[in-house]
């Protein structure tokens, strides 16, 4: 049997499929158009001819195995199937044989004419005039953002109000739309969703080159507001805090951070002097949000009230502050998408928008709210416990292999252990970088943090305010000084002690419980021996002169009254002796007087 190649146009030369076919008004209609259109290109020509060998392959499957539905379905699953890629090249897929079946009946109609399957490949004329588009564009494109549908309708309306003709079908009408959205892209963007959307998703975004930077010349910083619940350490309360993170745009390593419940200066500086001291060196830019705190004068200009330079200034750090609302800026926002893992973990979670909120925050589901405070049952979050958890998280990132950008193939840690310094000096960060806070100095010390700091220094005199420097991750121990800021002490965190010690306690209690009571020794002995030695030196000859001018005053008030009254002066003896009884030789048992109660024993 002849073998017909369906895109050899010689092998399917047209014939007339009946005489009514070709003599029925419809069908001579068609084929008028179809003969008036320009003549076919070699490329028009075999992609009918596909069309036509489609026909005819599912003609022969069909008489070879049944005319039923199932075989017209296996025939379009064995054609998608790639079984005859030269015509599926010009065809595409098939969605259902109906398809073939009406590519059937156009052939017929047209007298097997091939040039009725090129209307697929035909230009519709624009039918939207340009009046119609002006109002169109008009409504859809409101800052409002409304619908697609709702824009049509009211520019039909107003078609009509005006009396604006031809109106079109709806999906006319939509179809035209997405045509100008496609062209005219940027200014769909910009009108519907706003500048920042335009430099999301239009505008070209500078490529940094980072083989032009080693560790620590940029640091990128920025806040992140947490999304999930910490107790507030000032208030007792649970609440969503401020992560202020600097993170090392070489290695894509995070490096200092601070919590706080907003973002402040003080928070800044804080992680601001744990980044230096990770990173092993100053850095020579610092990369900064444009946020309200990273923007203080305290940053970006010299504070003359306090005659000091800013902070950044003073260690010889130059910044750049981000563009306002553009993210791609600054790549710790990438980061901060990562670090949704971690907030995600957290059974205090409130998601990072109203969509990804957990169940138990929605109305009416009580049995999650039951769940939740089930599982809160006497737990909570304070913030060293998130600082910990965010430390381990950090150190899991650190050491992820990057599967793109500049890091592919190796991890931050990496590349940061190869570039960062050898160290600086912490003293020389104190006074800059710890947070502070004023407070008053009680008779145990410094109130801070659940507890106590102690330095002998504070003791002696009644300071009604201290300005306290701390590190809220290290809070073993607090910088004092006084108003003026300057230094008195660094108070050590002050350890409870076991009630029974000697008896109950093992031998750090036993050592803790005498530390304390020789301390205390240790403070009072001054006190004491001064105030004896003052006693002995100064308040008993001083008393004894005074007892001895009123001795002297008495009796010369008694003789006189004695002479008066020719009284014997027998009365005023006793008084001298009672006087006498009073006055102390000076080689009085001074040792013997205590005026401060000797510390407890035991």
């Amino acid at each position: 049997m002849k073998q017909i190649n369906y895109l050899d146009p010689k092998s399917l030369s047209p014939k007339r499929y009946k005489e009514n076919n070709v003599t029925n008004p419809v069908n001579r209609e068609i084929i008028h158009r179809h003969k008036e259109s320009h003549s076919l290109t070699d490329e028009e020509e075999l992609q009918c001819n596909a069309y036509v060998g489609v026909i005819k392959l599912y003609l022969e499957y069909l008489n070879k195995n049944g005319k039923g539905k199932e075989s017209r379905e296996k025939f379009v699953n064995i054609y998608n199937g790639g079984a005859y890629p030269e015509l599926m090249k010009y065809t595409g897929a098939i969605g259902s044989w109906k398809t073939i079946e009406r590519w059937k009946v156009d052939y017929k109609r047209s007298g097997n004419d091939m040039r009725i399957f090129m209307r697929s490949k035909r230009k519709r004329g624009m039918q939207v005039t340009p009046e119609q588009s002006a109002i169109l564009i008009k409504y859809v494109l409101n800052p409002n953002k409304p619908a697609i549908s709702e824009a049509i309708r009211m520019a039909i309306e107003e078609f009509k109000a005006k009396d604006i003709t031809p109106i079109l079908s709806s999906q006319t009408y939509r179809r035209y739309l997405d045509k100008w959205k496609v062209e005219h892209y940027a200014d769909w963007v910009f009108y519907r969703e706003g500048e920042q959307a335009l430099d999301d998703k239009v505008l070209p975004y500078l490529e940094r080159d980072y083989d032009r930077i080693e560790v620590g010349d940029i640091i990128v910083a920025d806040g992140h507001k947490l999304n999930f619940e910490i107790i507030n350490p000032y208030t007792g309360k649970p609440k969503r805090m401020m992560l202020i993170l600097y993170f090392d745009m070489k290695s894509s390593m995070p490096l200092g951070w601070e919590i706080d419940p907003s973002e402040n200066t003080q928070a800044i500086k804080s992680a601001l002097r744990r980044s230096i001291i990770r990173l092993g060196k100053y850095p020579k830019v610092v990369y900064m949000d444009n946020g309200r705190a990273f923007n203080a004068d305290y940053f970006t200009k010299p504070v003359e009230m306090l005659n000091i330079v800013s902070t950044f200034e003073r260690l010889g750090i130059k910044t750049i502050t981000a563009i306002p609302y553009h993210g791609q800026s600054k790549t710790i926002e990438r980061f901060f998408r990562t670090f949704g893992e971690l907030e995600r973990l957290a059974p205090t979670y409130v998601g990072a928008s109203i969509s990804s909120q957990p169940p138990r925050m929605h109305r009416g589901e009580k049995l999650h709210v039951k769940l939740y405070e089930k599982l809160m049952s006497g737990t909570t979050i304070d913030i060293f416990a998130a600082h910990k958890a965010i430390a381990w998280w950090f150190d899991q990132y650190a050491h992820r292999v990057q599967q793109n950008g500049h890091l592919k193939g190796l991890t931050p840690a990496e590349v940061f252990e190869a570039g960062k310094g050898p160290g600086v000096d912490k003293e020389e960060l104190d006074f800059l970088m710890m947070k502070t806070r004023i407070t008053t100095v009680y008779r145990n010390g410094i109130r801070m943090f659940n507890g106590h700091y102690w330095n002998e220094a504070l003791f002696g005199k009644k300071w009604d305010e201290v300005l306290v420097r701390y590190d809220i991750q290290n809070t073993d121990s607090i910088y004092v000084y006084d108003k003026n800021d300057n230094f008195i002490c660094k108070a050590e965190r002050v350890e409870k002690v076991h009630p029974a010690a000697v008896i109950l306690g093992d031998e750090e209690d036993v050592r803790r419980f005498r530390e304390r009571i020789e301390m205390k020794a240790r403070m009072k002995k001054p006190i004491v021996s001064d105030a004896r030695e003052f006693l002995k030196q100064e308040v008993y000859p001083a008393v004894k002169e005074q007892f001895e001018t009123n001795v002297l005053q008495i009796e010369a008030g008694s003789e006189r009254q004695s002479a008066a009254d020719n009284k014997p002066a027998k009365t005023k003896k006793k008084k001298r002796d009672l006087i006498d009884s009073w006055s102390l030789p000076e080689d009085a048992k001074i040792k013997n007087i205590d005026l401060i109660p000797k510390a407890a024993e035991g």
